[in-house]
């Protein structure tokens, strides 16, 4: 099941007077494997109870030495004001492993278009170390696009390190800043970012053309503003399968099933490394919850459906997903989120990728 990993803070770099890197290192010295745009789950006990947060790694594989997470603090935040104020070099973390599925596509595509607010920079900030390192980690000289929307220029994060990328690279990479409160900034633009002003940026930006199918669309900002991004993008009969975004906030909004202890199913989870494990579950109760309550550790952050890392291919068996909008019947093949996830079948068969 998961395993959880001790990663010893070598240093934290003040980013912004409300951001602050930490760069870490295995405390076992063991390699560390994690994909840009990943992020990992740093895991601590308050009051008795374990509790997540996920943060994005700023660093980029085979670029940085060490893996790097980038922290916001966030006002009466556990995490954030723990991370910023508490934890110094020397002090070690207990995380959970790299997960996400906002990576770079596989191929070169013809286009890369970002959309980042705030802290959403840091897994963005992750992929364009990979295009812009002197050995690219994607192949190929596509246009990149980054519009980058900030409260002002100093709480901006990375700042200098954009601006030294769209110097260097004045063919590829172009980044339209959006500032709401920064009036005197120069060469930005002043505001909120909505529907009208997004859907110009990108008829600018594509040249008043239709997108191909090539382009793909990175989004990691509030909820409310990716919402506003994706169905100005699907008005813009720009292809599901090309709009990506990052969400760790959880929706507190999520129905919840009255438990039945009369009733029960069988789950047979089998991890990365093939060992199988069996458990009953009650009827109304998530997958996740299910193991929990018994010590089996399945990976998660979020416990809403939001963050991905509890996804798990269902192998055999139904399972039904409780979204805030949908609910959703899934059978073998498809991926499961345990969070949400109440089997229907009598029993489930799961295969942690």
């Amino acid at each position: 099941m998961e395993q959880l990993r001790r990663l010893l803070v070598v240093e934290k770099r003040r980013e912004t007077p409300d951001a602050i890197t930490l760069v870490l290192a295995p405390e076992d010295g063991q390699p560390y494997s994690y994909q840009p745009g990943q992020y990992l789950s740093v895991v601590r006990e308050i009051n008795g109870r374990e509790k997540r947060r996920a943060y994005s790694f700023s660093s980029c594989p085979g670029i940085d030495e060490y893996p790097a997470i980038t922290v916001k603090r966030i006002p009466n935040g556990e995490f954030s004001n723990w991370l910023m104020e508490k934890i110094n070099p020397g002090d070690v973390l207990l995380t959970g492993a790299p997960a996400g599925r906002f990576l770079l596509p596989e191929k070169p595509p013809r286009r890369l278009v970002y959309l980042a607010a705030g802290s959403g920079i840091t897994p963005v900030f992750s992929h364009l170390k990979a295009l812009f390192s002197p050995v690219p980690l994607l192949a190929g000289h596509m246009p990149v696009t980054l519009l980058y929307a900030n409260r002002d220029r100093s709480h901006t994060i990375f700042k200098n390190n954009i601006e030294h990328w769209t110097a260097v690279f004045p063919e590829r990479f172009r980044c339209i800043w959006l500032f709401t409160r920064d009036k005197a900034a120069p060469d930005a633009l002043h505001g909120h970012l909505n529907n009208a002003l997004f859907e110009s940026l990108l008829k600018h930006i594509s040249g008043g053309r239709p997108f191909r199918t090539g382009t793909h669309f990175y989004l990691c900002a509030p909820n409310a503003l990716m919402r506003m991004a994706r169905m100005t993008l699907r008005v813009l009969d720009v292809p599901e399968t090309n709009i990506h975004q990052e969400t760790f906030a959880p929706d507190t909004r999520l129905p919840k099933r009255p438990l039945d202890t009369s009733k029960t199913h069988r789950i047979v989870v089998t991890d990365r490394d093939g060992e199988r494990t069996e458990f009953q579950i009650y009827a109304g109760e998530t997958i996740l919850n299910g193991a929990l309550r018994q010590n089996i550790r399945l990976p998660y952050t979020c416990k809403s459906g939001v963050c991905l890392s509890c996804l798990a291919r269902c192998r055999s068996g139904e399972v039904e997903l409780d979204f805030v909008e949908q609910t959703r019947r899934e059978g073998p093949g498809a991926l499961i989120n345990t969070c949400v996830g109440y089997p229907v079948t009598g029993e489930v068969q799961l295969v942690i990728e």
